[in-house]
């Protein structure tokens, strides 16, 4: 069995591939990573016996050490574990330069061209950014029913657009853009459900990412954009991506399964530099 492990500031990824067959598992990430975490996380398995390959990324992975028991620990790079993981997942030719977009607690751009991945910009507006917006303005940090709300309500009720600022369009930008998130809420003495806040937060985080992967996608003269990671899975949010970028002239893509991207790329280039 192999076994490659993200974790992340929020959620840790599993990847288990057994006789070839890959099997995802997550769980909230409620501390470091550490060997006694490792062993509970496994606690069916022996490290020596049942495991061929381990492999780990993410935050702090390098507090685990080397070894446990007596199997080898394989660190990866977080930087080429999304990279190779999210090249993997979408089948687009890496030899093109393409901006990967990791949508995670914050949001990181990483510039893949020719096999290789730099970190080349990023923001820390992203998932967490909804989590903790959401615990302020509507008392709730639930995934679920911070998606169930935003997909309930309407951002234009909390956003101002062009049409409300400059009655139209401004060149290119259609009449409909944003102009400023949460701009009409000062401007109103009504009270705002909680639909329409939580719709206006996850599309202030959509737009804020499309608008830096364009950003530098245009910089590197890359023609594709992936986007990866779990805040995708945010009703809304993948649309505000998608019609922020699209403005720009990208259609991002949003391959299958890429919230395991990162625990899929650590295992991926654990086989291909097992002596890293």
């Amino acid at each position: 069995m192999d076994i490659s492990i993200d974790f992340g500031i929020t959620v840790t990824d599993i990847i288990k591939r057994n006789k070839g067959v890959l099997s995802h598992e997550m769980t909230l990430s409620k501390e470091e990573p550490n060997l006694s975490l490792l062993r509970r996380l496994f606690s069916d398995i022996n490290f020596e016996k049942d495991v061929n390959l381990l492999a780990v990324t993410g935050g702090k992975h390098l507090n685990l050490g080397d070894k446990i028991e007596s199997k080898r620990i394989i660190h990866i790079n977080e930087i080429d574990a999304v990279g190779e993981g999210a090249m993997n997942l979408s089948g687009i030719n890496n030899k093109n330069p393409t901006i990967i977009v990791s949508a995670g607690s914050g949001t990181a751009c990483i510039l893949a061209k020719d096999g290789k991945f730099v970190h080349c910009s990023g923001t820390g507006v992203g998932g967490g950014t909804i989590l903790g917006l959401s615990k302020l303005l509507l008392n709730t940090t639930d995934p679920i029913e911070i998606a169930q709300l935003a997909k309930a309500g309407n951002e234009s009720a909390v956003d101002l657009i062009l049409e409300d600022v400059v009655s139209g369009p401004i060149g290119e930008l259609p009449s409909d853009t944003t102009a400023v998130n949460f701009g009409k809420i000062s401007k109103i003495d009504s009270n705002i459900s909680k639909q329409d806040i939580a719709a206006g937060i996850v599309n202030l985080v959509g737009q804020t990412a499309a608008r830096i992967a364009t950003s530098v996608a245009t910089t590197f003269n890359a023609k594709e954009i992936v986007v990866v990671g779990r805040s995708p899975s945010f009703n809304g949010l993948k649309n505000s991506l998608e019609q922020a970028a699209s403005i720009m002239g990208f259609s991002p893509h949003f391959p299958k399964n890429g919230e395991y991207a990162s625990a899929l790329g650590a295992l991926l280039v654990a086989e291909k530099n097992p002596s890293d």
